[in-house]
C-alpha cells in the first residue's frame, strides 16, 4: 500500500495505517474507515479499525492516495470513530462537517475537493480549532439553515461509517489508544536531525503524547465515581471540620507531652471557608445541567463562601454565588488550567476547588496547593491524576 518515500515521509502516519486491517470493498468510492469489534486475540481491547479500499477507485485517482491515508489516520487519531464525544450528536451534518475540516487541516497533499475550515470561516472557524470547537460554532448558528451546504465541488473525501460502527465506545479508546502508544514508539524521527519536518513529528498538527493526552485517560481501569452531591457535601463539611491541637497536653499520658497531642480540638483556619466553584461553560454543559448545579449548591452558602469561576478556553466571568446560574457567558473550548492560575486563587483567596466540567481539555500536570473536587459531567475518561471525584451522570 505504501508508495516509495512514505514511510520516511510520515513515519508515524505510516504506523497507524500498518495498524489498520485493509478491507477490499467496491461499495465506497474510494476509501472508508470503521471501528468495530474484534475476537482476534491479538487486538487486547475487543475492537480494530478496519480501511475500506476501492482498489478500481484508487486506480483511476493515483494521485490522491497519500492524502486520502493521511486523512483517514487523522479520523483516527483525533478520536472521531472512538471517544464518546463525538457519537450520536445532536446535529449529525454539523458534526460531519465539524470532522471533515479538522481532519482536512494540516494536510500538503492532493485530496478529491475537500470540505476546509476556510469555508466557514464566517462562522467563527480558524486555524488549529478543535473538532468540538468547529462543531460548537456551527450549534451556535440560530437555527441549522444557515450552516451552508458545502459548495458543489466540496465533498467527504471518504466514505464515513459512524452508524455501522459496532464497537463500544471504551474499547473503542483502549484501540486508539494502543494505535497511538504503538506509532510513538516505532515512529520517532532520528533523534539526530537537527531540522525535522513538521509532518514528521506531528499528526494533525499535534504529537502522538498531545494526542493521547487529549484522548483522555490511562490504560488504568477507571475509578469508582461517588455520587456528585454526597462529594459536594463532605467537601465542603471537610474544610470545616476541626483538628488536632497540640497546645494542651494529655492529662492520661503526662510523660508524652509534646509526642502524643491532647484531645482538644481546634476548629480549621477557614471557619467559612471559600470555595472557587468552576463552571465550565463550553458545549457539553446543557442548561438543565447548570440549574441542577445551581439547585444543589444553594444548601452549601450556608456554610461556605462561593465564588463562581465561568470558563471556557479562558476566564469569563468571576462573581459571588447568590443561588442562581444565569447568562452563562463562553460556549467555547475548554482548557481547565485557567482555573488553576495562582493569581487567581489568590484573588479568590480560595480553601478549595470545586470544578464542574466534562473533562475534555487540558489539566495542569502539578496539583494546586489547595484541594480539588472534580465534578464529572459526563461518562469520559478524565486522564488528570490528581484531585477528587464525582459523577454528574446517570450512566
Amino acid at each position: 500500500m505504501f508508495e516509495a518515500g512514505f514511510l520516511a515521509r510520515y513515519p508515524y502516519y505510516a504506523h497507524v495505517i500498518a495498524a489498520l486491517e485493509p478491507v477490499i470493498d467496491p461499495s465506497v468510492e474510494l476509501v472508508g474507515i470503521s471501528l468495530r469489534t474484534s475476537s482476534a486475540s491479538s487486538i487486547a481491547h475487543g475492537a480494530r479499525y478496519y480501511l475500506h479500499v476501492n482498489v478500481e477507485g484508487v486506480r483511476r485517482a493515483p494521485q490522491f492516495l497519500r492524502g486520502l491515508l493521511l486523512h483517514e489516520v487523522h479520523h483516527v487519531v483525533l478520536g472521531h470513530l472512538a471517544h464518546p464525544r463525538f457519537h450520536r450528536p445532536e446535529r449529525p451534518k454539523l458534526m460531519e462537517i465539524a470532522m471533515e475540516t479538522t481532519a482536512n487541516e494540516h494536510l500538503e497533499e492532493p485530496l478529491p475537493s475537500p470540505i476546509l475550515w476556510q469555508h466557514f470561516e464566517r462562522f467563527g472557524f480558524k486555524r488549529g480549532q478543535s473538532t468540538m470547537e468547529r462543531y460548537q460554532l456551527l450549534c451556535d448558528a440560530e437555527t441549522e439553515s444557515l450552516i451552508p451546504e458545502p459548495k458543489p465541488d466540496t465533498r467527504s473525501v471518504d466514505d464515513h461509517r459512524w452508524s455501522e460502527m459496532d464497537a463500544p465506545p471504551a474499547a473503542g479508546v483502549q484501540e486508539t489508544r494502543r494505535v497511538l502508544e504503538e506509532a510513538d514508539q516505532k515512529g520517532t524521527p532520528p533523534s539526530e536531525a537537527r531540522e525535522v519536518p513538521q509532518r514528521r513529528i506531528t499528526m494533525a498538527g499535534k504529537t502522538p503524547k498531545e494526542l493521547l493526552h487529549e484522548l483522555g485517560g490511562t490504560t488504568d481501569p477507571r475509578e469508582v465515581l461517588i455520587d456528585w452531591k454526597d462529594a459536594l457535601a463532605r467537601f465542603v463539611a471537610h474544610r470545616r471540620a476541626p483538628v488536632h491541637t497540640w497546645s494542651r497536653p494529655s492529662r492520661r499520658f503526662p510523660t508524652e507531652i509534646g509526642r502524643v497531642p491532647g484531645r482538644s480540638y481546634r476548629p480549621r483556619t477557614a471557619l467559612r471557608p471559600t470555595i472557587l466553584v468552576a463552571i465550565d461553560t463550553s458545549l457539553s454543559m446543557t442548561d438543565r445541567e447548570l440549574s441542577e448545579i445551581a439547585r444543589q449548591l444553594r444548601p452549601m452558602t450556608e456554610h461556605a463562601q462561593l465564588v463562581i469561576v465561568e470558563h471556557d478556553a479562558k476566564v469569563t466571568n468571576v462573581a459571588t454565588f447568590h443561588g442562581a446560574l444565569t447568562k452563562v457567558k463562553g460556549r467555547g473550548g475548554t482548557d481547565l488550567r485557567v482555573i488553576f492560575d495562582p493569581s487567581l486563587l489568590r484573588a479568590v483567596n480560595a480553601d478549595g476547588v470545586i470544578a464542574f466540567t466534562d473533562g475534555d481539555g487540558p489539566t495542569p500536570e502539578r496539583a494546586p496547593s489547595v484541594p480539588v473536587l472534580w465534578m464529572l459531567t459526563k461518562p469520559w475518561d478524565f486522564a488528570c491524576a490528581w484531585g477528587d471525584r464525582a459523577k454528574l451522570f446517570d450512566r
